[in-house]
């Protein structure tokens, strides 16, 4: 969708602002892979973006061509280019088209993840707070009896992450679902949909360096190099298998394994920072609930 609608002058001021993007973006990518070949072989001249993105590009360059590329040329541009968020916005609002919604940031995420943990506290289930990069903020009460993990703040800070929980070996949350045959196959799934879920949620920010860092990181986990190396379609919410988790009952003591099944619930108009929250789905699981106090359906 374009801002405003363009007369001949215009659209010539429209094609030079967005230009100067192009080109800076363009020269600063050479620039950073003169003394290190890029790993897809890109070399951003302006004949090889011409060629792979934009067949007018010489042509706008030159002046024989005066037509602004359309929104989703310059988001090819963009992805091309290895913008990050800011930079794919700075490109779209050159061509005086609507940037991108971002995730909340600075005071507004801090508002937010406020409210989120307020409703969470009284939530009368198991449940957890995180965020668009699937680090995990906060958790209440009846989430860390469920998986009889340490308090938050006890926990490492890049261990706070669903990537650590869901793939670590040694993690209670991973130990507790890989209890059985079935109950692996069940994981399998859920990492597969975990990772997948970071990519489509985090689609603008795959050039970031934190984004880059962070799987970096988890990629010393084998399992995570596994699933992050598959091209997996995600498959819609209803399709997606019920969880199994082995846990205790609270009041007997006794290892019952359980089925459950999850909700996100945002709280503000963007789908993160949101609360993941837990439902029990049989007797067993009805059970463990009503002996952490927590409600049962």
């Amino acid at each position: 969708m374009q801002i405003i609608d363009r007369n001949v002058s215009d659209t010539s001021t429209v094609l030079s602002d967005v230009l100067g993007e192009i080109e800076a973006l363009r020269l600063r990518r050479q620039a950073e892979i003169k003394d290190h070949p890029h790993p897809q072989i890109k070399r951003f001249t302006q004949q090889e973006l011409n060629d792979v993105v934009c067949p007018t590009y010489k042509n706008l360059l030159l002046g024989r061509s005066r037509r602004v590329p359309s929104r989703e040329t310059i988001l090819q541009i963009a992805q091309y280019l290895e913008c990050t968020a800011a930079q794919r916005n700075d490109l779209l609002l050159a061509a005086r088209y609507l940037p991108e919604t971002l995730e909340l940031e600075g005071s507004q995420l801090q508002q937010v993840l406020e409210q989120s943990q307020h409703f969470a506290g009284t939530l009368p289930y198991p449940a957890m707070i995180v965020t668009h990069t699937l680090e995990v903020n906060a958790v209440n009460r009846a989430f860390q009896c469920l998986y009889e993990l340490p308090s938050l703040p006890a926990i490492p800070q890049q261990q706070r992450h669903l990537f650590h929980f869901l793939f670590h070996p040694d993690s209670p949350v991973r130990i507790r679902s890989t209890f059985n045959s079935q109950a692996v196959k069940v994981w399998q799934t859920q990492a597969a949909r975990g990772v997948q879920l970071f990519r489509q949620s985090n689609v603008l920010y795959q050039f970031e360096p934190w984004y880059k860092e962070l799987i970096e990181r988890f990629c010393a986990i084998a399992d995570f190099h596994t699933y992050w190396e598959r091209d997996i379609e995600l498959q819609d919410e209803t399709d997606t298998p019920t969880k199994m988790l082995l846990t205790r009952h609270a009041v007997t003591g006794e290892f019952l394994p359980i089925l459950l099944r999850h909700m996100h619930i945002s709280v503000s108009s963007h789908r993160y920072p949101g609360i993941v929250a837990f439902f029990p789905l049989d007797e067993a699981a009805r059970a463990v609930f009503s002996s952490l106090g927590c409600a049962q359906v």
